[in-house]
């Protein structure tokens, strides 16, 4: 602000500015302003623009100011200091690990990885665990003005929320959040897909199903033994080495597409091999469903699953008497901490499909990764959808003892 205090008109007044460091490179500024004439006592505003170039580091830099009139009655130069702050552009956190706001891993170690665009240093980085502080200092890579951070991370078991709090040197904050589920119980399945009958004909989803059911129960944390067309001696040896392993793990589930059958109130799973030319011979030929049911219970897993896709029309069935003909499996009890799902209501059969996979599967395999639903849910939603899209011609059904909690994915 400049004001006349004189008694006579200050004429064509003029302020002029000067940068006095000249080591400072790239300032952008106005060297000079006319003010016109000032009357008596009269004050106006100046304004003067100093621009720094973005490249310029946080500084200081050194001006004179000094005000001319033309008859020569000057005020001296005057020296004052400017901080130049250039635009930093924006101040941002990237997630690189994890990079889902909502994630669930089957590890204890995490590496946290995130990216941090600033202009300016940063000045603190702090990370907590469930409101445990687990780092206040930090090594950091910087390229041009993107700084990338890496840190170890010990999950605990189940919840985790992950807080990332940074601050940069001009006092502006960032603070963000990740959520990540811990699955520390151990999961093991056994699936089997039987397509290629040798004497009952080609299937066209079972090993399609038995492939997705794989890649789908690995995503949600189950080591998978996977097998695809076997024959009886093969299927129980499948089962009874998955029987052993299941000791060490705390989940247990067992998945088959295929053929099978009832005879005797027993359910039966047909290997690709049988011939079965008669109804007595699925006794001797077949592999019975309650083997992998006693795996199951004497490896005393917290939860055990069994999903039999197999309710499919027998083919072997027209080589018999009309009344010994059973149609699709019979009900069966699940012991407890067990769940039996069958592909459709005892005594009924499914459709094997034709799309890439079975009817059933297809709906088992959505829910199965949508998170945050219990395992009773899952088949909830699996029967509404099936009955839907076969316009009630088929009911998937549930056995249950389980007493606990289970959840195939879990969401915060």
């Amino acid at each position: 602000k400049i004001r006349n205090l004189g008694t006579r008109v200050a004429k064509n007044v003029k302020i002029s500015l000067t940068q006095t460091d000249e080591s400072i490179k790239g300032l952008l500024y106005d060297s000079s302003i006319e003010m016109g004439d000032l009357l008596p006592g009269e004050s106006r505003n100046a304004t003067l623009v100093i621009a720094a170039d973005y490249k310029i580091p946080r500084t200081t830099a050194r001006f004179s100011i000094e005000v001319l009139e033309e008859n020569g009655f000057n005020i001296p130069s005057e020296y004052f200091d400017i901080a130049i702050r250039p635009e930093t552009g924006p101040f941002k956190l990237a997630w690189e690990s994890p990079n889902l706001p909502d994630t669930t891993v089957f590890d204890p170690d995490m590496t946290i990885k995130i990216k941090i665009q600033s202009g300016v240093p940063i000045k603190t980085i702090s990370i907590f665990n469930n409101n445990i502080i687990q780092i206040s200092d930090y090594n950091l890579n910087k390229i041009r003005n993107v700084y990338s951070f890496n840190h170890p991370l010990s999950l605990s078991k189940g919840q985790n929320i992950i807080k990332i709090t940074v601050e940069n040197e001009d006092n502006n904050t960032i603070e963000e959040i990740r959520k990540v589920y811990f699955q520390s119980e151990k999961r093991l399945a056994l699936i089997i897909g039987n397509s290629d009958y040798v004497y009952g004909g080609t299937l066209k989803n079972p090993i399609n199903d038995a492939r997705a059911m794989s890649e789908a129960l690995q995503k949600v944390g189950f080591e998978v033994l996977k097998y695809e067309n076997l024959n009886q001696k093969d299927m129980k040896k499948a089962i009874d080495d998955f029987g052993t392993q299941l000791y060490n793990y705390d989940i247990g589930l067992f998945y088959y597409a295929g053929h099978g059958i009832q005879s005797g109130g027993f359910n039966y799973l047909i290997p690709i091999e049988s011939q079965l030319l008669a109804y007595a011979d699925v006794e001797y030929d077949c592999v019975r469903a309650d083997r992998i049911l006693r795996k199951m219970e004497y490896a005393k897993t917290d939860v055990n699953v069994l999903i039999l896709d197999a309710c499919r029309d027998n083919p072997f069935e027209r080589k018999w008497s009309r009344a010994a003909s059973g149609k699709g499996l019979a009900f069966m009890d699940a012991p407890s901490g067990s769940i039996i799902a069958y592909a459709t209501s005892p005594g009924r059969t499914a459709a094997d499909g034709s799309g890439k996979n079975g009817l059933y599967t297809e709906a088992l395999l959505k829910y199965i990764q949508k998170g945050g639903l219990q395992i009773e849910e899952v088949f909830k939603n699996v029967r509404k959808e099936v009955e839907q899209r076969s316009s009630g011609k088929q009911t998937p059904w549930e056995s249950t003892s389980l007493k606990g909690y289970f959840y195939f994915k879990r969401k915060f």
